[in-house]
């Protein structure tokens, strides 16, 4: 079997395309589709704690069965994605304990749901288990036109509030506009937070949703309105300074560093969470969006085009396509 592994931590060269040992565990897919997510930089990196040499890469997948336990409610054939719990989705097999697996509607294919999970859970998560949302008011997202962000910016909007998105070129602030946000610029407007803050009358937002990171974060709490809260969930530009608790009374700002994982620990969050996706999907409320499929071999173009942030919506790994 062929998956990426890296035996040494660093740039995109360091993913490997390796012949190995078929996985063992309590359910064995056939893979499909894998998703491309910055977590997988951070491991590539070797900046996130517990990532060991080597480390088969991959977080996010969708495939078909081949085989499961008898006793279990899982069957050769079903149709199958998973994220949390399973590494090493970057391979033509993966093993996946029966409660991480999400059973993937009859009307979804396998490549536009392996396209939703990472994403589509990490923005219900924030929307619905860690962000005090205001019935009206304003919000921003950071990175509006990226993954998680394109995500956030058509669920904020569709429940009724100011979305304010950064964005990074024209393109990206176009999209903004077709979906019902309003675009900041990072490079046209360099005073991005007097934009904002002109815009909310002098206030600032309530709820900020940055997965920017150091390059974004003081003007995180610098935008924030008075009693507003500050969700970092990534760090594409590298990890932020370390706060000063004092930065945050000055406002009464709540900040917190919410972790997929944590909230999705059961098997009944799981399914609860990934429910809402496949909703939000079926009745439009957000629009996929796919920006690049890559094969398996070609996986280091993918990981580069993340890095550089250019890229609207998702990035997926053809593993075997022709899967149903």
């Amino acid at each position: 079997m062929r998956a990426i592994i890296v035996n040494q931590f660093g740039g995109p060269g360091q993913l490997q395309l390796q012949e190995v040992s078929a996985p063992t565990g309590e359910v064995i897919v056939n893979a499909a589709w894998a998703g491309v997510n910055f977590v997988d930089i951070y491991q590539r990196e070797g900046r996130y704690p517990g990532v060991k040499q080597p480390w088969p890469m991959g977080i996010e997948g969708t495939g078909i069965i081949a085989q499961a336990p008898a006793n279990s409610n899982w069957r050769a054939g079903d149709r199958v994605a998973y994220t949390t719990g399973v590494q090493g989705t970057y391979a033509g097999q993966v093993a996946v304990p029966a409660a991480n697996l999400i059973r993937i509607p009859d009307d979804v294919s396998l490549r536009d749901a392996c396209s939703t999970m990472e994403h589509g859970l990490t923005a219900i998560m924030l929307l619905d288990d860690v962000a005090r949302l205001p019935a009206t008011g304003s919000v921003l997202v950071h990175a509006a036109a990226g993954g998680v962000g394109g995500w956030l910016v058509q669920l904020l909007v569709a429940r009724g509030l100011t979305v304010f998105g950064t964005a990074s070129s024209a393109s990206k602030a176009d999209w903004l506009r077709s979906v019902g946000a309003q675009p900041v610029s990072y490079e046209d407007d360099k005073d991005w937070v007097v934009h904002v803050r002109d815009k909310t009358q002098g206030r600032g937002v309530a709820v900020v949703f940055d997965s920017v990171g150091k390059s974004t974060f003081t003007q995180s709490l610098d935008v924030v309105a008075p009693c507003g809260h500050v969700i970092l969930f990534g760090a594409a530009s590298g990890q932020p300074d370390p706060v000063d608790v004092l930065q945050l009374m000055k406002k009464s700002i709540t900040l917190t560093r919410p972790v997929l994982p944590h909230y999705l620990n059961t098997s009944a969050a799981l399914q609860e969470h990934a429910s809402k996706v496949f909703d939000c999907l079926s009745n439009g409320t957000v629009k996929l969006r796919i920006h690049a499929e890559y094969a398996l071999a070609d996986v280091a173009q993918a990981h580069a085009a993340l890095a550089e942030r250019g890229t609207q919506g998702k990035l997926l790994l053809s593993i075997n396509s022709t899967l149903a």
